[in-house]
């Protein structure tokens, strides 16, 4: 589905990264004011645009727009709908400010991982006005009509990243913090999640620290970027600081593809089948690719 909705004005729209349902932002609606959660990237506006208007809003309605990091599946987009939203401000870390409005740095970043393909992923970066940035921190909320969102720094994934609290949904917007879980990998008695350890800040301890805040709150849902609203279980929650524990361990940089691989296989098999597992192990290569690449810079900077 391209968008969803959700109880308490909760909607989730694909934004059209790589392939349908990889990558999603979510809007947070209170009366007639909206955030945007996530951005896509440049190449996915207009039909994000259109699946907005097809939910029965209009770009004026939006106050905020909140990556919850610089990464280009989750900010690529930011100068396009802060053009595009006129009431709009842009919410960020303060790590990430920088980053988005003067977006060269993390261009030249992202080229170096993504190469040719960068342009047909991302398109044309534009950076977004320095008085409509307004860094977040630590604790701080962003107010939304009546409902108010609070930013939580989680590093681990990466330095520039926030969480957003939604006490209204007793709900997390994660990004990568709460790790990967695509809608074919909730099929066991739980939902599975694997880490996102892409390069370059992959900081295994601050990592298993930001998911044990996640589950300080209690929550009842997680609203994880890659993809759509999953229930809160304390066994994905377990299940992730346990793979991170193990991605941590591994130390030959050239068997990590095969070692990342095994380590998924094993956690899978505790809540589906053999065959399955197998399955979605297959499934999940580019996504291992990736964090296999956060794992060797890790090892390599000692």
């Amino acid at each position: 589905m391209a968008t969803s909705s959700y109880p308490n004005r909760i909607f989730c729209i694909d934004t059209d990264y790589v392939a349908p349902g990889i990558a999603c932002a979510y809007i947070v609606q209170d009366s007639e004011a909206c955030a945007l959660i996530e951005t896509g990237t440049g190449p996915a506006l207009p039909a994000m645009i259109e699946r907005i208007k097809s939910l029965g809003l209009n770009l004026e309605q939006f106050s905020a727009v909140i990556p919850t990091h610089a990464h280009l599946d989750h900010a690529g987009a930011a100068g396009q709908w802060i053009e595009a939203m006129p009431n709009a401000r842009l919410y960020c870390h303060p790590k990430a400010a920088r980053h988005l409005i003067d977006p060269s740095r993390l261009e030249a970043s992202a080229r170096g991982v993504y190469g040719e393909a960068f342009d047909s992923l991302y398109g044309r970066l534009i950076p977004v006005p320095e008085q409509r940035v307004i860094a977040l921190a630590d604790h701080d909320s962003v107010q939304i009509g009546q409902r108010k969102l609070t930013a939580y720094h989680t590093r681990g994934h990466a330095d520039h990243h926030l969480c957003l609290w939604d006490e209204q949904s007793r709900g997390w917007f994660t990004g990568d913090t709460f790790g990967i879980c695509y809608p074919h990998m909730r099929t066991g008695a739980w939902p599975f999640a694997v880490p996102a350890s892409t390069p370059t800040q992959f900081l295994p301890a601050l990592y298993q620290d930001a998911i044990d805040l996640i589950a300080s709150k209690q929550p009842q849902w997680i609203y994880p970027t890659h993809f759509g609203r999953i229930p809160f279980d304390m066994r994905t929650a377990d299940g992730l600081k346990q793979q991170i524990a193990e991605y941590a361990e591994i130390s030959d940089n050239t068997t990590v593809v095969n070692e990342l691989e095994t380590i998924t296989l094993r956690h899978l098999k505790q809540s589906v089948s053999e065959a399955e597992a197998h399955n979605i192990v297959l499934s999940l290569a580019q996504d291992l690719a990736l964090n296999a690449q956060g794992v060797v810079h890790r090892l390599a900077q000692g």
